[in-house]
């Protein structure tokens, strides 16, 4: 098994943990990224192929280094 395994849902719940930290709801997070808050819900349950220029976006919305969104030690 790949130790990549499940990174999407691991990256979401990292997402969504410092999302609410930052006491943003999806719907104000998505009006910030200007994206649908659908999408976002979709990537915080790891459902979502999300690319590396959406990552750039989201952490720099959250206002924290990209890498943050990877450390899965929360």
């Amino acid at each position: 098994m790949s130790k990549n395994t499940g990174v999407e849902k691991r990256f979401g719940a990292k997402l969504a943990y410092i999302r609410k930290s930052k006491k943003l709801s999806q719907m104000r997070l998505a009006e910030i990224v200007d994206m649908n808050f659908n999408y976002i819900g979709q990537i915080e349950r790891g459902e979502a192929n999300v690319t590396i220029k959406t990552m750039i976006l989201l952490a720099d919305a959250l206002d924290v280094e990209l890498k943050n969104l990877f450390d899965f030690s929360f």
